[in-house]
């Protein structure tokens, strides 16, 4: 079984897909880091757990966007000088 038919099928995936599937892979290992480092200095700011978990969660969304558009830069930077 085949997953992609052709092969500029497989391309766009690897161009727009890939990037998603990073970001939901590493979020929860982002999440993780990032409560490690900062969680114990905003439960002692904040004085709330669901306050602190909600600063955590963008936190967390704004570092995973920018890891993914600095990987997709790099990325289309390679694939450009290739061609």
């Amino acid at each position: 079984m085949k997953l992609f038919p052709d092969e500029e099928q497989k391309r766009r995936f690897m161009k727009t897909g890939l990037p998603v599937i990073f970001g939901i892979a590493w979020a929860p290992i982002i999440t993780m880091v990032v409560m490690a480092l900062l969680g114990p200095a905003l439960i002692a700011l904040t004085g709330s757990l669901a306050l602190m978990l909600g600063v955590i969660f963008i936190i967390t969304m704004l570092v995973t966007s920018l890891l993914l558009w600095l990987f997709m830069r790099i990325g289309r930077k390679f694939h450009s000088e290739k061609q």
